[in-house]
C-alpha cells in the first residue's frame, strides 16, 4: 500500500503456472469481491509462483470487470466454468503484449528495476482512469482528502440542496490544465450544478447564484493537486452519461433513503422501457400516457421522450423541488405534471387537471400506464 493506494494486486501459485491462468483467477477473484468498489485499483496487476512473476497494467484489462450478463459468483480457482474460459480468450491476446514477465533467477536484476521504476512510483507515473466502476470509491476517497479543503460553509450549502457530491462532479470533468472540460457537452454542462473555475469552484444553479457569486476556493491547492495527479480527467466520453445519471449514488445516505424511497438503476430503466416498448409498439411513448406516482427524483422517467403524456408524483415535496431543479437544468418533463401526491391516501381531485382528464375519460384511461418501482422499507422482527 501507499498512503490509501495500493501498488498492486496480486495471484501466488506454488507451482509452475500458466501465466495467462493466473491471471483469469485473479481477475475472477476481484470481480466476484468487487475489490475495485472498495479501494482505488493499483496500476499494475501481479500473478507469481515459484519460478517467475508477470505484470500487466491494470488499465489494460479494467474493461472486464464492465461485462454485462456475467456471472461474477463462479468459483475463481475452477478452470472449467464458461466464465473462466471466456476471460481466458479475452485477455490472452492482451497479455502477449502488454504484460511483463521475469524469471526470478536470470532476470533478477531486470525485475528489480521494472519494480523500482513502476510499481514503487505507480502513484505517480501512472495515471488512473475513471470509469463507471470506481467512480465511487474514489468520491469516498475525496471526501477524505478534498472536501476538507473546500473554503465552504457546507451547512449553508445543504439548506440549498447542494451537496459535496456536487463539488466532486465538477471535479471529475476537468482535464489536465486544471480547467472545466465539458463547455461543448451541453447535456453534461446542464446536469451540473458547481464547475470548477480559475482554480476554485462556482455555484452554476440560477436561482441561488447570487447567494455564492464568489468563487469557492480551496484551503490547500498542493493538497488538491496531488490527490488529482493520480488519476486521468475527465473520465471517457462513454462513461459520462453513466456517470451523471448514476450520481445518485452519491446523494447523502439520509437523503437517498428518506421514507424507504430508494433511486432505480440505470440499467433497470432501459430494460423496463425495452419491455414496454415490446409489449406496446414502438410508438407507445405518443400513443399512451405514462403515471409514475412514486416517482422519488424521478429515475424511471430518464429517456422518456414525450413529456406531455409524462406525469410524475411522489409523496415527498422535496423530491418534487429536486425534480422541477432538474427540469430548469434539461430534465424533459412538464412541471406542472410534476406534483406531490399520497397515491394511497389522496383523494384523486388532488391530480393536475390534464390527468385528470385522462383518468375520467374511459377511452384515455385504456392507455394510462402505471409506471412505477415502488419504495420499500424493510420491516423489523417482533
Amino acid at each position: 500500500m501507499y498512503g490509501r493506494n495500493p501498488l498492486l494486486w496480486a495471484e501466488a501459485k506454488t507451482g509452475n503456472y500458466d501465466v495467462v491462468t493466473m491471471f483469469v483467477q485473479l481477475i475472477l477473484t476481484i470481480g466476484k469481491a468487487r475489490t475495485y468498489d472498495k479501494t482505488m485499483p493499483p496500476a499494475f496487476l501481479g500473478a507469481f509462483d515459484f519460478k517467475k512473476i508477470a505484470f500487466v497494467p491494470y488499465i489494460n484489462i479494467e474493461d472486464i470487470f464492465g461485462l454485462n450478463d456475467f456471472n461474477w459468483n463462479v468459483t475463481p480457482s475452477n478452470h472449467t466454468t464458461k466464465e473462466f474460459q471466456l476471460i481466458k480468450t479475452r485477455i490472452e491476446q492482451n497479455l502477449k503484449t502488454h504484460s511483463y514477465i521475469f524469471d526470478y533467477e536470470t532476470d533478477e536484476q531486470n525485475l528489480k528495476k521494472f519494480i523500482s521504476q513502476n510499481i514503487a512510483k505507480a502513484t505517480t507515473n501512472a495515471k488512473i482512469k475513471i470509469n463507471k466502476n470506481n467512480f465511487i470509491p474514489l468520491y469516498l476517497r475525496w471526501l477524505e482528502v478534498v472536501k476538507p479543503i473546500i473554503d465552504v460553509h457546507w451547512e449553508d450549502l445543504k439548506k440549498a440542496n447542494i451537496f459535496d457530491y456536487h463539488f466532486y462532479l465538477a471535479d471529475l470533468f476537468v482535464d489536465d490544465k486544471n480547467t472545466q472540460s465539458i463547455e461543448d457537452d451541453s447535456s453534461i454542462l446542464q446536469s451540473l450544478f458547481v464547475v470548477y473555475q480559475n482554480q476554485g469552484y462556482k455555484i452554476k444553479k440560477e436561482d441561488i447564484h447570487q447567494m455564492f457569486d464568489a468563487t469557492i476556493t480551496l484551503k490547500n491547492k498542493d493538497v488538491y493537486q496531488n490527490f488529482w495527479k493520480l488519476y486521468k480527467r475527465p473520465p471517457h466520453k462513454d462513461y459520462h452519461d453513466y456517470i451523471i445519471e448514476r450520481s445518485d449514488l452519491l446523494v447523502p445516505q439520509d437523503i437517498r433513503e428518506r421514507k424507504g424511497a430508494y433511486f432505480t438503476p440505470r440499467m433497470w430503466v432501459e430494460l423496463s422501457q425495452k419491455y414496454i416498448g415490446d409489449v406496446l409498439g414502438e410508438n407507445w411513448q405518443d400513443e399512451y400516457y405514462i403515471w409514475d406516482c412514486a416517482a422519488g427524483t424521478g429515475n424511471l422517467l430518464a429517456g422518456l421522450t414525450n413529456k406531455y403524456h409524462i406525469f410524475a408524483s411522489t409523496l415527498d415535496q422535496a423530491d418534487v423541488n429536486v425534480m422541477h431543479e432538474r427540469i430548469d437544468h434539461g430534465a424533459n418533463l412538464l412541471k406542472a405534471h410534476v406534483f406531490q401526491f399520497d397515491f394511497l391516501n389522496d383523494d384523486f381531485t388532488k391530480l393536475p387537471q390534464a390527468l385528470q382528464d385522462i383518468i375520467n375519460d374511459s377511452e384515455k384511461r385504456k392507455k394510462l400506464v402505471m409506471y412505477i418501482n415502488p419504495p420499500y422499507a424493510e420491516v423489523s422482527s417482533v
